[in-house]
């Protein structure tokens, strides 16, 4: 009688590699949010969204768009002037999915700041640091640079260029601490 040689087939190591592969695949962002940085970079990305939404349909629109920071709360939401001409100054905050956002635990708004105040109301505001990016219909914005952070001293900027709206992350430098 012939003797089979123990061990593997390609076949079956190739299955075992995609068993494992697809189970890295489910599993690897669900432990994101257990590391800091990872929150960091997370919520850094999805402002960086909002902001770059907001700027869009400014311009789709023709209607000013305004993203709300509130720091003490550690939220945003996005604001729309629905009618400018009948109620010019009149935001009416987003729903759904661009509703009011809450930071995750731990990441924090280190510091916020806007070249420009607009003075207008906003929409579920209750009180605390609350600061307004503009986004107009003509590709203008607010100047603004936004700071995240958390307690392990991981940080990340997000820029909003005043003349051309142009929106984007930058690793945050140390003179600002």
């Amino acid at each position: 009688m012939g003797r089979r040689a123990s061990g593997f087939t390609l076949i079956e190591l190739i299955i075992v590699m995609i068993v494992i592969f697809t189970l890295a695949a489910v599993i690897a962002p669900r432990f994101s949010d257990f590391f800091p940085s990872f929150q960091v970079k997370k919520s850094t990305e999805h402002l960086l969204g909002w902001a770059r939404k907001a700027r869009a349909d400014a311009a789709i629109t023709g209607f000013r768009q305004r993203l709300i920071l509130d720091s003490k709360n550690r939220k945003f939401w996005l604001e729309y002037e629905a009618r400018p001409m009948k109620e010019p100054g009149k935001f009416t905050m987003l729903s759904g999915a661009w509703g009011e956002e809450q930071l995750p635990e731990g990441v924090d708004f280190e510091q916020v700041d806007v070249s420009e105040s607009t003075g207008a109301p906003v929409t579920g505001s209750s009180g605390g640091d609350v600061k307004i990016l503009e986004f107009r219909p003509d590709g203008s914005s607010t100047e603004a640079t936004v700071i995240l952070s958390n307690d392990n001293g991981d940080r990340l900027t997000v820029r909003v260029e005043g003349a051309t709206s142009k929106v984007y992350i930058k690793a945050a430098e140390d003179e600002h601490k």
